[in-house]
Order: structure tokens, then C-alpha cells, then sequence
């Protein structure tokens, strides 16, 4: 049973000393700072389950964004809509929607006076599976259908409402990215820059990519915003936001293997896509396909690209993602077995993920059983039940150890205006945490494991179970009852080690200590209630002092100088006939920036 525990501690200590041997590895780029060339056209994809008007209209609010974030000519931007789960093909909801859809393209493609945004909203088809009515394979088909329809114009009929149709495009790369992520200022851009590189041109062979990459992944950071919502997404996801001075950032598989892990954010080459994944996953089987699509398109991880995802605010957000994250790695196990034409490194990936599930299980099996052993046969437990609580924590202990190590001389802190919970506070937390809800953390593992080999084996339904991260926060009712029913495993582990540690004969220390065990679990429901809390933002600038307000101003003023003396100095090479057009373009441009930044400076500064 110290398998998988001491499996962990070995594999994050490698990838530590790894990180610290293998200077990353970047990946080569062109240079499209005067724009994307057209044999290279891009189209950037949010596929989403719209239910209702309101979300069109956030979806179409972030592609202008991602739009003038990264404005260049031949890069299009599309609404994928994937219909919500219904027991008709065709509710009544959906003509709002798309209604709402239709206007969102025609405003924003006069607004700009070209044809740059788009709409597809797919039909439900019935699932046996599911016993309702959804669209074909969820998100995967949703790619699927909307890449086959532009590489060849097929699955026409797949879609109620498909404005792409009306458009001659000839695409070469697709962006596709989570409702919840954000596409950066120039990220857009420079991915493009990194897939037309000649080095990672894909080489393909028996529809697998052996050469180059078919895909690629960007470093995902978390949202300035997201990450203040709660203590609990403080604690678990950093400062969040982009730090502007950091470059590429170590990666065990890219660094050593050179290929990366894909987590379903990033651009695809759309020929290769639909080449290498033509019939390799069959229907109503896979729930989470990333893994098995950067396997096959052979996934590039360029770290030195950042996009910023969103984190759950409370603890039953995290612990219903995490249950959808162990199903889909366990629905793609037949890929081990069956001769897949996957490369070696990508079983490996797969055979991780399921160790890494695990954990948590094995750790509390291996503290009751090792306790039952004392208290039975008077065996030494000391060192097994080191080993096992290491293994939840090793990471936390290894931040302590590179603070220690590898920190360096005369660097001050940086100041912030915000209270953020990072570096060794920021460990410590996260390794006490990781013990306090160890019982709930293994329980809902092993639900979610016995689940899924169940459907798989036996009733063959509901594979395609899925909830999304808002919905997810919807129906997570942050309430302390809640939060003991659905960590019940905390209450009757802790109950029972208690217990079964007052029969024991053994030092009065020892004893102690796995008594403070038993009531750190029985209390963490209340501790995960408190800190899954909605964070309520202060009025930061009643707080600050007057030097603090003057420093503020000074550097917004110098900014603003900044942007208004370069453009300036643009605007003073430009010949007449074309400078009132030229300065139109530049302030749209500059100012749709600038107010990226200043939202991101303003979410820091009022938190």
C-alpha cells in the first residue's frame, strides 16, 4: 500500500531537480508583428452550452475582446454554441438564442466593417446514452463538425443556425478555448507565430503526428479576478494574473520528451485534426479528450504563451471538477490495452493520471490500516505513516526547501496593494489543507472510479455526464450542513481514529498528534464553509494613505505619457491622405490595450 505514496514523493522530487537541471525549452516562432499572413488565417472558437440569450451575449462580449486583443488581419473570431440537454430536439428557448446570436454577428461585424465574427449553433440529436436530447459528443463533436465543416464545408446539417456558410475561409489553424479562459493581449498572435514556424511544421504518418506538433498548448495562468473570490481560490490558485517578466517556464514532458500535455486550450492545425482523428474515438466512450487528441496531433507545451483560466471559488466547485477530471481519465484506459498507435510517453501519461488518482485513497487506507496494526499487533507504524502524510504534502514541503535553497540575496519583496496569499504562506496553507480534507479527497476518488468502471463495464450510460464549471458554482450551496454531508467521509474517519487511538497503548506524544489528526478532519467541513466564502470587495481607496494615492497617480500619469508620446511619434512619419484613418486605427487599437491593462491593474488595486 506505500506504492502509489512513496510513487509520489519519487516523481515530484525528479520533476523538481529536473525543473532545475533542463533549461526549458522554447519553441521557435515567425514574426507576424505586421500581421498574420492569409495562407496562415486563423478563426478563434469559444465552444459553450448556451442556455439562454444572456449567455450569447457574453460569449460575443469576450471574442471582441480577444479581438482587439489580438488585432491583425485574417484572424476571425466564432461563437460555437452547443445546445443545453432537453427531452425535445428543439426548445423553445432556442429561437431567443438565436435571435440574440444573429444580431451579436451583424452589430459587431458592422461595428468593425468586416467579416470577422460568426455564429453556429448546432442541433440536438437523441442519445441513448443519456436518455435526452444534446449535441453530438458534446464539446468534442462541437470541434469536430465545426473543423470538418471548414476544411470541406461537410456537416451542413449539423447546425440550426451556421453563419460561416455565407463566408469563402480558407482556415489553416483553429484557437479554441474554455468559456471560462481568457485569450490574452498578443497570446492570439504569437501561437500562430509558433504553429507556422518551418521546426514545427506536423509530420504525419499512419494518422499520427511523429514530427513537429499538430497542436499546441499554452501555459494557462489563473484570472486576477477569479483568483480573489474566495480564500479558497486565493490559497489554491496564487497571485493569479500575467506577470509581465517571466518568460518560459520549466516543463518535465516538453523539456525532456518534447511534447507537452493538452488540456483542451490552444490552437490546432485543422487539416491534421481532421486527418488524425477520424474514427479514433468511438461514440458515447470519452468524456475528457484532450489527452487522447494531443497523443495523436502530438502536442507542443509553449510556456513562454500565457492565457488565464478561471478556478472554483469554493471547495464543492473543486471537488465536482475533480470527480469529472478522474472519470474522463479513466474512460480513456482502453487506449492502454488496444493497439491505439499511441507512442509510449503518451500510455505513460494516461497510467499517471491514474496513479495520481489514487493518492489520496492509498494515503487514507494506509493511515487506518497501519493504525489498526498498532493497535493489534503493536507494530512500529512511525515511518510508513511519515512516508504516507508526505506524500499529500510534498509539494508544499518542496516549495519550502527551494525557498530555503535556491532563494536569492538582496531581492525584496514586492510590494502590492492587495493582501495576497502566495510563497511560504501560501505552502503552508495548501499542505494543512491537503491533510485536513485527505477523507473527502479519497472518497470522492473512489466515487468517482467505481462510477465510471461501472458505466463502462456494466450499464454503458451516462459517459457523457458533464457539468459545467458554472453550473458547478450555481448548485454548490456553500452551507455548513452542505459541506458535512458531502465530506461525511471527514466526520466517520476522523470518529473512527479517534477511537480507535484512546485503545492503544503508546506514547503520550503519538498519541497526541494523531488525535489532533482525528479533529483537524472531523473540523475541516467548517474550515472549507469559511474559506469557500464569497470574497466581498472593500473600498480599497478609503484605505490608502496620501502617499500611497500620490504613487498611484504618478505611475497612471506616466503610462498615459507613454502610449500618448509614441503614438505621437507614429503619427509624425505618416503621410497626410492616410493620418486620419491610420489614427482612428491606432487609438482604437492602443486604447482597447490599454483598458486590458488598467482592468487588470484596477481588479488588483480595489481587491
Amino acid at each position: 500500500m506505500t506504492f502509489i505514496p512513496v510513487s509520489e514523493i519519487l516523481t515530484k522530487i525528479v520533476q523538481n531537480v529536473l525543473s532545475k537541471c533542463v533549461k526549458p525549452k522554447l519553441i521557435p516562432k515567425m514574426d507576424f508583428t505586421e500581421g498574420v499572413p492569409k495562407e496562415y488565417s486563423t478563426m478563434v472558437v469559444v465552444p459553450s452550452i448556451l442556455k439562454d440569450a444572456d449567455d450569447v451575449r457574453k460569449v460575443f462580449e469576450r471574442l471582441e475582446v480577444y479581438y482587439l486583443a489580438n488585432k491583425s488581419e485574417n484572424i476571425y473570431c466564432t461563437a460555437l454554441g452547443d445546445p443545453s440537454t432537453g427531452t425535445k430536439s428543439k426548445e423553445d428557448k432556442d429561437e431567443g438564442l438565436l435571435n440574440e446570436g444573429l444580431y451579436q454577428v451583424k452589430r459587431l461585424n458592422e461595428k468593425y466593417g468586416k467579416n470577422i465574427f460568426g455564429f453556429a449553433y448546432r442541433k440536438r440529436v437523441w442519445n441513448d446514452g443519456e436518455k435526452c436530447y444534446m449535441g453530438w459528443e458534446r464539446k468534442r463533436g462541437l470541434l469536430t463538425e465545426i473543423s470538418n465543416f471548414l476544411l470541406d464545408k461537410r456537416s451542413k446539417n449539423s447546425f440550426l443556425v451556421n453563419t460561416l456558410e455565407k463566408e469563402n475561409l480558407d482556415i489553416k489553424y483553429i484557437i479554441t478555448l474554455d468559456a471560462d479562459t481568457e485569450l490574452t493581449l498578443n497570446s492570439g498572435i504569437e501561437l500562430i507565430e509558433a504553429m507556422a514556424h518551418i521546426l514545427n511544421t506536423p509530420i504525419v504518418k499512419d494518422k499520427i503526428v511523429i514530427s513537429g506538433y499538430g497542436i499546441m498548448q499554452p501555459r494557462v495562468g489563473i484570472n486576477l479576478e477569479e483568483s480573489k473570490k474566495s480564500v479558497f481560490a486565493e490559497i489554491f490558485a496564487g497571485s493569479g494574473g500575467v506577470d509581465s517578466y517571466t518568460n518560459a517556464i520549466s516543463d518535465t514532458y516538453q523539456d525532456n520528451f518534447g511534447e507537452g500535455i493538452y488540456t483542451g486550450k490552444g490552437i490546432y492545425d485543422l487539416a491534421v485534426f481532421c486527418e488524425c482523428l477520424k474514427d479514433k474515438i468511438p461514440e458515447n466512450t470519452v468524456l475528457s479528450h484532450d489527452l487522447l487528441e494531443g497523443s495523436y496531433l502530438r502536442c507542443g507545451l509553449a510556456s513562454d504563451i500565457m492565457l488565464l483560466d478561471g478556478y472554483p471559488k469554493s471547495y464543492l466547485a473543486y471537488l465536482s471538477r475533480l470527480e469529472r477530471w478522474i472519470r474522463g481519465d479513466y474512460q480513456i484506459t482502453p487506449w492502454l490495452a488496444r493497439k491505439s498507435g499511441l507512442n509510449k510517453l503518451s500510455k505513460f501519461k494516461i497510467l499517471d493520471n491514474i496513479r495520481r488518482s489514487l493518492i489520496e485513497i492509498t494515503a487514507i487506507l494506509n493511515v487506518i490500516l497501519l493504525l489498526c496494526f498498532k493497535a493489534f499487533f503493536g507494530e512500529r507504524i512511525s515511518i510508513p505513516l511519515t512516508i504516507t502524510l508526505l506524500s499529500i504534502v510534498i509539494s508544499s514541503v518542496l516549495e519550502f526547501i527551494n525557498y530555503i535553497v535556491f532563494r536569492k540575496e538582496n531581492i525584496k519583496r514586492q510590494k502590492r496593494f492587495s493582501k495576497s496569499i502566495d510563497g511560504l504562506l501560501g505552502a503552508f496553507y495548501r499542505g494543512s489543507i491537503s491533510i485536513m480534507v485527505l477523507p473527502s479527497l479519497a472518497y470522492i476518488s473512489l466515487k468517482a472510479i467505481v462510477k465510471t468502471i461501472y458505466r463502462m463495464k456494466k450499464s454503458k450510460e451516462h459517459l457523457l455526464e458533464w457539468t459545467t464549471s458554472e453550473e458547478a458554482e450555481r448548485l454548490s450551496k456553500n452551507s455548513v450542513s452542505t459541506l458535512y454531508s458531502k465530506m461525511f467521509a471527514n466526520v466517520l474517519i476522523g470518529i473512527f481514529i479517534a477511537f480507535l487511538t484512546f485503545s492503544m497503548n503508546m506514547h503520550i506524544f503519538a498519541k497526541g498528534l494523531i488525535l489532533d489528526l482525528a479533529f483537524l478532519w472531523f473540523l475541516a467541513p467548517l474550515l472549507m464553509w469559511e474559506i469557500s466564502k464569497e470574497s466581498v470587495k472593500p473600498k480599497a481607496l478609503k484605505k490608502l494613505s496620501f502617499d500611497e494615492i500620490s504613487y498611484i497617480k504618478n505611475i497612471a500619469e506616466k503610462t498615459w505619457n507613454f502610449f500618448l508620446e509614441n503614438m505621437n511619434k507614429e503619427e509624425s512619419f505618416l503621410p497626410p491622405d492616410n493620418f486620419q484613418e491610420s489614427r482612428r486605427e491606432k487609438i482604437v487599437s492602443r486604447t482597447s490595450s490599454t483598458n486590458i491593462g488598467l482592468r487588470t491593474f484596477n481588479n488588483s488595486f480595489c481587491i
